[in-house]
């Protein structure tokens, strides 16, 4: 790994962050609405539940755009770094970044979890 790669991932990063931290922390959606939640939000509340009463909207939606910068800035500098192919770098990255963002949020939603942002409404665990 070189020093450019570095760069390219720091750069990557950064240009992924900012538009989530502009479009929605900054941007027009300063508050919960059910109706127009981000796909990612949708996924974290049905699989674990979170009450989104107990939760800083602007928080949540900061982290998520740290995570979706990582993954995204990560698979793409693992592609250029060590795949010569385009094609095999497609392959490959498409691949890759299924299970990462999977992992991803899973951790993200069990710190929720442990943190109790959970609604126990009537449901089972």
């Amino acid at each position: 790994m070189k020093i450019y790669d570095l760069y390219w991932f720091i750069g990557t990063f950064l240009v992924v962050y900012l538009f989530y931290l502009f479009h929605y922390v900054v941007g027009k959606k300063k508050k919960y609405d059910p109706n127009k939640v981000p796909l990612e939000l949708v996924f974290l509340i049905k699989k674990y539940r979170l009450d989104m009463k107990t939760i800083n909207y602007k928080k949540i939606m900061n982290t998520i755009g740290i995570i979706c910068a990582f993954d995204i800035a990560f698979t793409s500098t693992f592609m250029f770094c060590f795949v010569k192919s385009i094609y095999l770098a497609i392959l490959i990255g498409a691949l890759m970044i299924v299970p990462l963002i999977i992992i991803t949020f899973d951790i993200l939603g069990k710190y929720y979890k442990k943190k109790g942002k959970r609604d126990n409404g009537n449901k089972k665990d």
